[in-house]
């Protein structure tokens, strides 16, 4: 960012006159950002930091604190500097700050100088070191206490992406040793454990900079982590997971919704029993017209599931639409009208059932797998490892491992990153399979590509 604004005039901050302590005044929260602010001779200045996210947006701040001050917001501030969980350029181990210019602005939407900054220059302006707190320990309460001279709070670590509250109150208001209390609480100890490690790191890594005379030096810590008092979890058996999850994902209420979005971000739908979406067109394909012969309308009247707020926030775009449910998996399914038809869904991790795999139907944009008892299934998938054919890809390779496995054990898994090398003669078969119309492979074709 530019040392100039558009006038060719010095921003703000290299103006402001050092030397002399500025007053600090108070916080002030506004659209998920804490504001600390100091009254110097030639204007206040803010210090923000962001609750929802390890950086945010400069431009985000001065906007809520005009929708707050209205013309006022001038006299209340100068300048406004954002602290980041980015690093510096010339000091990877020191947050970055970007500043922008409030005076001078001809409102809201002017394109105000915005800069980069260095907490040495915003020292020198407050005349002591300001406040830094890292992501993990942006405790809102701590922040708007702070004072000058303070010691850092210390705050359990927890970064404001992976918020553990929904964890634990889900946790505490389920039975004793149930698989989703047992769940929530072990994942959020190791939301916590994974922050407190991070945090640490990073703090360690800024001493090691201020030591050295960096720009860390300019700056205090407004938090450290609480201790850890206890031991690291064991790892959950995967079927208390699982479980966990599918009594979770099949609530409709907000405590559940906030549970499975840290799950999301977490990384953890990978133990839900959906894996990657799926789509079907009912009205091209004969196969995903049978399927869909088979949906039943949801109750609409209820609050959705987890599942199926996932899918109608994932692929709802207002127009018109049903939403239905697979009654053999339980899996809710989106059919948005139109020529032609869609269907949205999502593929299972594991197949229900125990009757073996009869064929595989590769059909317009889907993989069919259907049992020995008339059954038809999305093929198991999940969520980037997507199966394929007709070309030389990782999706005919992960399709070829699947099918290799499910010839077996029809209940096997979707195909993760550290599978076998499939048979080579499954892999050509679907390789040179044609992409347009629709081919079934017999069980028996499939166990003859195998072993040849």
């Amino acid at each position: 960012m530019g040392l100039l604004d558009d006038s060719g005039e010095a921003p703000w901050l290299s103006q402001a006159a050092t030397g002399q302590t500025a007053v600090f005044d108070q916080a002030e929260c506004v659209d998920g950002y804490v504001v600390l602010r100091w009254t110097t001779s030639q204007g206040g200045v803010g210090l923000a930091h962001s609750l929802h996210d390890g950086n945010g947006s400069v431009r985000a701040v001065t906007s809520a604190l005009h929708r707050k001050h209205g013309h006022r917001v001038a006299d209340r501030y100068a300048c406004v500097v954002l602290a980041q969980s980015a690093p510096q350029t010339a000091h990877p181990s020191v947050p970055q700050l970007v500043a922008r210019d409030i005076v001078g602005e001809q409102g809201d939407g002017d394109q105000a100088n915005q800069y980069d900054t260095t907490w040495q220059r915003l020292a020198a302006v407050l005349g002591h070191r300001p406040p830094y707190w890292f992501a993990a320990l942006r405790d809102r309460d701590a922040i708007t206490a702070w004072r000058p001279g303070a010691p850092p709070a210390v705050v359990p670590a927890c970064h404001v992406t992976n918020p553990v509250a929904a964890l634990a109150e889900l946790a505490a208001e389920e039975p004793d040793g149930s698989p989703a209390a047992r769940l929530c609480r072990h994942l959020a100890r190791q939301i916590r454990s994974r922050d407190h490690a991070a945090v640490t790191r990073h703090i360690s890594e800024l001493h090691q900079n201020a030591a050295a005379g960096g720009d860390g030096a300019h700056l205090v810590l407004g938090a450290v982590p609480t201790e850890l008092r206890r031991e690291e979890d064991r790892e959950l058996p995967e079927m208390v997971r699982r479980a966990g999850w599918l009594a979770i994902t099949e609530r409709r209420d907000h405590l559940a919704y906030r549970a499975a979005d840290v799950a999301q971000r977490w990384g953890a739908g990978r133990d839900w029993h959906t894996g990657a979406s799926a789509t079907a067109r009912p009205t091209v394909c004969p196969t995903a017209h049978e399927w869909a012969q088979r949906l039943v309308a949801d109750d609409r009247i209820q609050a959705p599931t987890v599942l199926e707020k996932e899918l109608l926030e994932s692929f709802s775009d207002r127009r018109t639409e049903v939403l239905l449910q697979d009654p053999v998996t339980g899996v809710p399914a989106l059919y948005r009208l139109g020529r032609p038809g869609t269907v949205y869904t999502y593929a299972l991790q594991r197949l229900p059932t125990h009757a073996p795999l009869a064929a595989l139907i590769l059909s317009d944009t889907a993989c069919w797998i259907r049992t020995e008892d008339g059954m038809l299934w999305f093929a198991p998938e999940q969520e980037g490892r997507a199966v394929g054919w007709g070309c030389s890809g990782t999706g005919c390779h992960t399709l070829a491992q699947l099918v290799d496995r499910l010839l077996d054990d029809i209940c096997a898994p979707a195909m993760e990153q550290q599978a076998l090398q499939p048979p080579r003669g499954l892999l050509d078969l679907l390789r040179d399979t044609p992409r347009a119309g629709s081919t079934t492979y017999t069980r028996a074709r499939l166990i003859a590509a195998r072993t040849g």
